[in-house]
């Protein structure tokens, strides 16, 4: 009779389980078990003692069924990083301050509500966020290629209905414009995450995948008129690759390839060159070409240590609720105020990073890795660009900016990275550190 089957074994997991809260983590605990109670009596088989006498002799040195359940107890709590989940809710709302603000000091058109919106973006955020941690992610990985095949093809449709919009095609949902370009690098990573674990780097035909990977939704970005999608799209893969065991020589002969294409597309116009550059010349062309970073610097030069402390009235400055928030930021509570909200950004940065680490599952690691890739990404070249440090392109502040579709992707992807460190402990080597022969 197998281990598994004897009614004395299974009746000290039951009452080892019973002790357990996090019932997830059940079966895994069960079949760690186990393995233990075999390799004991394993040792008492070879000295000649029966079967029956070694399996009972085996299950007495597991030890007390009460003492061990507690101790996987503790090793299995299950409990939610509330340092996490605090600094998301501070940002999200800091960003629904932001806008009602604006929306009293008349910075906004009349017909914009965007306070009210972004209480409801909050609202269905954080409810995303709450419904996910519940969420065993691990259940997405077995789907993964069918969410990025799918994903794809749906952008392939959507272009070929959707309307064109400040440059970008979007679809409308009711009376929002839903650009979806823009939350395609969330969907494609969280795909490629599950794809990309337990990837065999050392097969051509898998670089080959790979690499068709990285091209076809680029492809869809760059038709939809995105390039920041696709150098977040970028970036984020080459960190799952390399997570997962690509070469870096690939990953760095990947950045210089693209590098030549982006350089190829800049300098083959000159109004382009002239557009990337101006950063660097901000009062060069103020009524042209640098007429948003003549804004920047003025605010950046003018605002102080703690701002004006008032509405945003000497300038008219497109954006100013999306792209450009942190200059309202500096512009209203000076550079005492932006300092906060970037030190609140790192320690959420920083936290995402310090529960990479406490991860064992492969997965799971991806998963996170590749998610706040966007976000550092996102955070690092808006505020680049809000001080004159990096050209002008559409990119927003996470959880600061008003969007709807980005606010609730963002949260999505808190509630998945808060979903994953909630069974960081559904590890085998976990298990063992918890039981005494």
């Amino acid at each position: 009779m197998s281990v598994d089957k004897n009614s004395n074994v299974n009746e000290y997991l039951d009452r080892v389980c019973s002790y357990i809260k996090y019932k997830e983590a059940h079966a895994e605990i069960k079949e760690e078990l186990i393995s233990h109670i075999e390799e004991i009596e394993e040792e008492y088989l070879d000295n000649d003692i029966s079967e029956d006498k070694a399996l009972i002799k085996a299950i007495e040195r597991m030890g007390d069924a009460e003492e061990v359940g507690k101790q996987l107890n503790l090793a299995h709590k299950g409990t939610p990083d509330l340092i996490t989940l605090i600094l998301t809710l501070v940002l999200v709302n800091i960003g629904v301050v932001l806008m009602y603000f604006m929306e009293n000091s008349g910075l906004l058109r009349s017909t914009e509500y965007m306070f009210n919106n972004s209480i409801k973006y909050a609202l269905a955020g954080t409810a995303s966020v709450i419904l996910l941690y519940y969420f065993d992610y691990r259940k997405l990985e077995k789907y993964s290629n069918y969410m990025f095949i799918g994903f794809f093809m749906l952008c392939v449709f959507l272009m070929s209905i959707g309307t064109t919009m400040h440059g970008q095609v979007v679809i409308y949902i009711g009376d929002y414009p839903f650009n979806f370009i823009d939350v395609s690098p969330y969907v494609f990573i969280i795909a490629l995450a599950g794809i990309f674990n337990n990837w065999d780097w050392s097969r051509k035909i898998n670089l080959i995948k790979a690499f068709a990977y990285l091209i076809c939704p680029m492809i869809i970005m760059f038709l939809g008129v995105s390039l920041t999608s696709c150098g977040i799209y970028f970036v984020a893969f080459i960190v799952l690759a390399v997570k997962s065991g690509l070469n870096k020589k690939y990953a760095f002969l990947l950045i210089g390839f693209n590098i030549m294409i982006f350089v190829m597309c800049i300098f083959t116009e000159p109004y382009r060159i002239k557009r990337f550059f101006a950063f660097l010349h901000p009062l060069s062309d103020p009524r042209g070409n640098t007429y948003t970073n003549s804004l920047i610097y003025n605010i950046i030069h003018s605002s102080g240590m703690f701002g004006h402390g008032k509405a945003f009235l000497e300038y008219s400055f497109p954006g100013i609720h999306s792209e450009y928030i942190f200059n309202y930021i500096v512009y209203t509570f000076g550079w005492i105020g932006a300092a906060v909200l970037i030190t609140l950004i790192i320690a959420f940065i920083m936290r995402i990073l310090h529960i990479t680490n406490k991860i064992h599952d492969g997965y799971g690691k991806l998963l996170i890795s590749g998610l706040v890739s966007i976000f550092i990404v996102q955070y690092l070249l808006n505020i680049l660009i809000n001080v004159n440090l990096a050209p002008t392109v559409s990119v927003t502040l996470p959880f600061i900016s008003y969007g709807g579709a980005m606010c609730l992707f963002n949260m999505i992807s808190v509630g998945i990275i808060l979903s994953v460190y909630r069974r960081r402990s559904l590890s085998v080597n976990n298990n063992k550190s918890a039981i005494k022969n």
